[in-house]
């Protein structure tokens, strides 16, 4: 009987508890108390709509309809964020002892406008405005309530202050920048615990933004100098595709920053699609000392990225004020390496044993709208898919979506190239190049760009093209320009005109002293009909065209012996077919034919003179052999008409 009296006074005195703390806890109170902390936190106004009620599950406190949280005084886009519904909960113990404490606080669906000003000025700065809250607001006193109320004042007690749980579920949120396009991030959800106000605040943010699950987790040493202004340490981590970056080191919300970021990621372009990015293939790893100032400049410093088989040294300044970000960069390494997917060539054979062609595969150049800037490169050495450089200092300056290129310094198969190069994706893709290469190695240059390798020698030469197209084989097939080629003593694999002038077609290797040419280009063929090659004992000369978009070649070279009254004999050499494989042949009939035609010329000759001795011909100088026939006819024919009429 002891035992259930006791337990039934348990009841009845938990009973009468709950009755007392339901009217000594009305709701207006505990929301407007609320509404007075964070009003001395941040100057801003905490606004609740509707009813508003006791809240006994899952945390004793109020649940609210509508609640709106006021903007920066500078704005006009009204609350900086609205919640369709919102729960405070208390300290039970405290309560009842008089003393209202807010532990949890949960918004749903909130609407987050954040903004930034053409002169810097953010939204979410809430730096001074506890000192513009002024005093509190005057409470109206609840039925019951006396007015006379223990709450504590707005302002006093954050010593004590304690949020042991803050959610928010299936936020929108909208960026505004400079009054401009808006973007807007939905289902995010965060979670933040803050036991005290001299203790660290954990925050959980998830959200899909891109498709793709991101996950960032930060730990803020001292939120409330954060939220007054002032710096604070903090570590963050971000998880998104497989991926990592952390961030160590110190952030306020101006937003500034400055610490270490190390970000990790096997798969960068998983990564990098879930933060709405890509362009990269493989595995990412980015390490360097970062900063972020209030004005929005973002440095870089003793900066290494590893990606797409390259490690790179990074210097640079990001101003991130402007339609896009502005570059000031330097970038190096020892061994820049690029190799395409694709086959050599960019693609198959096609039927019937056409030649490899280039590659049709779209160009995505729109990384070149993204920034501008200025880059300084320097490599120590290039393989651009098996097109190799050696040392290299280039610049880079790109403006809307335009780059310039100048290579100030690039070795390249025992020679050197200067000039620069073009690439505009302004409206529609285009190149243009003014190139000067000096004393480059004919053999192994032409055998890695154009499959070529029965030159050798060391070339001088200067070539300017424009072109537009979607893709390389586009870009080649619509080429222009023009260009000169100077070569010193050098070889032609594969044929002997020496021993081709004698009749001996077996091939061998022809040593020519000197070769000069220049060229046009139109439509992606590039026409040639002045070269002179000067050999020991022949001269050749040639004239044809080189398919740079169907890779082709159709040439004559023309060698002759030298003889006194000039060349004695010509024999034409065909090349034709692919550039991958040429046919090398003589072309006999036009050199018969030329002979020939000497030949008759000979007998023509003869007979000419054998004629003007029978006849006794008195050829005036410069006159032909016809003309004096001529002329001796007719006079024959005047004597003969004189005797006829009885002349003299």
């Amino acid at each position: 009987m002891k035992l259930l009296r006791g337990l039934v006074a348990a009841v009845l005195i938990l009973a009468i508890g709950a009755v007392v703390l339901i009217v000594a806890l009305p709701g207006e109170k505990i929301a407007k108390l609320a509404a007075d902390q964070v009003k001395a936190m941040t100057g801003r106004t905490l606004s609740f709509e509707g009813k508003v009620g006791i809240s006994w599950y899952p945390v004793l406190g109020v649940t609210t309809e509508k609640v709106s949280f006021g903007n920066a005084a500078w704005s006009e886009r009204g609350p900086m964020f609205t919640a369709e519904k919102a729960v405070i909960g208390v300290d039970v113990m405290a309560a009842i002892g008089g003393d209202i404490r807010v532990k949890n606080v949960e918004l749903v669906a909130p609407d987050v406008l954040l903004e930034k000003t053409a002169d810097g000025r953010v939204n979410w700065d809430l730096s001074g405005g506890a000192a513009e809250a002024g005093g509190q607001t005057e409470v109206a006193p609840s039925s019951g309530e006396a007015a006379s109320s223990s709450a504590p004042e707005a302002g006093s007690g954050f010593e004590s202050f304690a949020l042991e749980r803050l959610v928010i579920t299936n936020a929108q949120v909208r960026y505004i920048e400079h009054g401009g396009a808006r973007q807007e991030l939905s289902g995010v959800s965060l979670q933040m615990a803050w036991p005290g106000a001299d203790k660290a605040a954990d925050i959980l943010i998830e959200a899909s933004p891109f498709g793709g699950p991101v996950k960032v987790d930060a730990t803020i040493a001292a939120p409330l100098e954060m939220i007054s202004g002032g710096l604070s340490a903090v570590d963050l981590s971000l998880a998104a595709g497989g991926g990592t970056a952390n961030f160590s080191g110190r952030a306020g919300i101006a937003p500034e920053a400055s610490g270490k970021l190390d970000v990790a990621a096997a798969d960068a372009a998983a990564f990098l699609a879930a933060l709405g990015a890509g362009g990269l293939e493989g595995p990412l790893a980015v390490q360097g000392d970062v900063t972020l100032t209030r004005d929005g400049v973002v440095s870089v410093r003793s900066g290494q990225v590893a990606a797409l088989g390259n490690e790179l040294s990074v210097q640079a300044d990001v101003n991130l004020n402007g339609a896009r970000p502005k570059v000031a960069a330097q970038v190096a390494t020892q061994t820049l390496r690029f190799v395409s997917a694709e086959t050599e060539g960019g693609g198959a054979a096609n039927d019937g044993g056409a030649p490899v062609g280039w590659s049709k595969t779209p160009i995505d150049a729109s990384a070149l709208g993204l920034v501008d800037g200025t880059v300084s490169f320097a490599a120590e050495a290039m393989d651009l898919n098996d097109i190799t450089f050696g040392k290299t200092r280039a610049t880079v300056k790109i403006d809307r979506s335009r780059a310039v290129a100048t290579l100030q310094e690039m070795m390249a198969y025992e020679g050197a190239v200067t000039g620069t190069f073009v690439a505009n994706n302004r409206s529609g893709f285009s190149v243009r190049g003014d190139l000067n290469v000096s004393q480059i190695s004919l053999q192994p240059f032409l055998a890695a760009t154009a499959d070529l390798d029965k030159f050798t020698g060391k070339a001088d030469f200067e070539s300017r093209f424009l072109s537009s197209g979607e893709s390389l084989d586009a870009l080649m097939n619509n080429m222009s320009g023009d260009g000169s080629v100077e070569i010193g003593r050098g070889t032609i694999e594969g044929m002997d005109l020496d021993k081709l002038l004698r009749g001996d077609v077996t091939g061998g290797t022809t040593v020519f002293n000197s070769m000069v040419a220049t060229w046009t280009i139109a439509d992606g063929v590039l026409t040639n009909n002045d070269l002179l090659m000067s050999l020991s004992k022949l001269a050749a000369t040639g004239k044809g065209t080189v398919g740079l978009g169907l890779r082709t070649i159709d040439y004559v070279f023309s060698p002759q012996l030298r003889g006194p009254d000039g060349p004695s004999l010509i024999v034409p050499v065909k090349i034709v077919g692919s550039w991958s494989n040429p046919s090398i042949v003589p072309d006999l009939e036009k050199a018969l034919k030329r002979s020939f035609d000497k030949e008759i010329k000979a007998v023509e000759d003869e007979a000419k003179q054998k004629l003007e001795k029978e006849l006794g011909l008195d050829k005036q100088e410069g006159q032909s052999t016809e003309d004096a026939v001529k002329d001796k006819l007719e006079k024959e024919a005047l004597r003969g008409l004189q005797n006829l009429l009885g002349g003299n």
